[in-house]
């Protein structure tokens, strides 16, 4: 059974949230790590775990909404952590693409990296255009680190996997012209597949659904020249290390 291991339920505005999981379940999709982006999204993303057990919370500031944070957000998110012993830390981390002033995101991934690292919890990573600035802070990521909806080079893949951190995989990776390269030089056992639904459905323009995950592995298995079925088994073992039911 897979996990989407990114996915913001909050977000979907054509689908109503008990359909987009039912139907994900029906199609062997039947848990959900679920992030935040902003510190008003908390209190959505912590009622959805709530009605749906299924769902892990992460709680985090992606860098695209770094000039939204009220003063206090700080130790709001060190609450939200406490008040949810099973939440992850994120999303967060550096996009140059959208802002290239790197001072301000680094700061503030660097206080998420000392929340999961106190709290022995996961780490969410968003990193865009930003490999030399994420390699320099490597040594403050905790271990189950995932670096989500990766597209970059072969060789960042190594260094991200060879630091013992995961690689989230969606739709997105699809679309790189050498996507096959990418995915046939990293370690199989160091990734996670993901939807970022209602995002980076490989349709432009319509919400990315969780039930297609199944899909997606197949895609990926394809440019892999494996069975399907070894690749599924393969994530699942994945999903339980992340998840930290398996050492």
């Amino acid at each position: 059974m897979y996990v989407d291991s990114h996915i913001h339920l909050q977000d979907y505005k054509t689908q109503d949230i008990k359909n987009v999981v039912t139907n994900a379940a029906q199609n062997g999709v039947t848990h959900f790590i679920n992030p935040s982006a902003r510190p008003k999204d908390w209190d959505k993303v912590a009622e959805l775990a709530l009605l749906y057990p299924q769902l892990v919370p992460a709680f985090g500031v992606h860098p695209w909404h770094i000039d939204e944070v009220p003063a206090d957000w700080e130790q709001r998110l060190e609450n939200m952590l406490n008040k949810y012993p099973t939440a992850f830390v994120g999303e967060c981390g550096i996009d140059r693409l959208k802002n290239p002033d790197t001072v301000a995101q680094i700061k503030i991934l660097r206080f998420h990296a000392e929340l999961a690292q106190k709290y022995h919890r996961p780490l969410i990573i968003h990193s865009v255009k930003a490999d030399s600035e994420m390699a320099s802070l490597f040594d403050a990521l905790p271990k189950r680190t995932v670096f989500h909806s990766f597209t970059g080079s072969a060789e960042w893949g190594k260094m991200i996997q060879n630091r013992g951190f995961f690689i989230g995989l969606n739709f997105s990776i699809l679309r790189k012209k050498n996507a096959a390269e990418i995915l046939r030089s990293l370690n199989l056992r160091q990734i996670l597949l993901e939807t970022d639904g209602p995002y980076q459905n490989i349709e432009r323009g319509s919400e990315t659904l969780p039930q297609n995950l199944p899909d997606l592995a197949q895609k990926i298995a394809v440019l892999l020249q494996m069975p399907t079925a070894e690749l599924e088994e393969l994530i699942v073992e994945n999903q339980n290390v992340f998840l930290g039911e398996r050492k």
